[in-house]
């Protein structure tokens, strides 16, 4: 999942985007290492906090983000 490209992309630290989620700083590392797999419900609570589409944080390249 491509949470860490688009956190800083946004200029967001971890714990900025841990506040958006109502979850701690830890919880976003694990997510972004991948030490902890993100159900489609997460990917979806990321992609909001991000303002973002879910598509975009799963392969960026198919997001509203890329030039098909």
């Amino acid at each position: 999942m491509n949470v860490r490209l688009e956190r800083t992309r946004q200029g967001l630290t971890q714990e900025e985007l841990g506040h958006r989620l109502g979850r701690d700083q830890s919880y976003v590392s694990q997510i972004e290492s991948g030490t902890i797999t993100a159900s489609l419900d997460v990917v979806d609570q990321f992609a909001v906090a991000l303002g973002t589409d879910p598509v975009d944080l799963l392969d960026p390249k198919l997001g509203r983000g890329s030039a098909n």
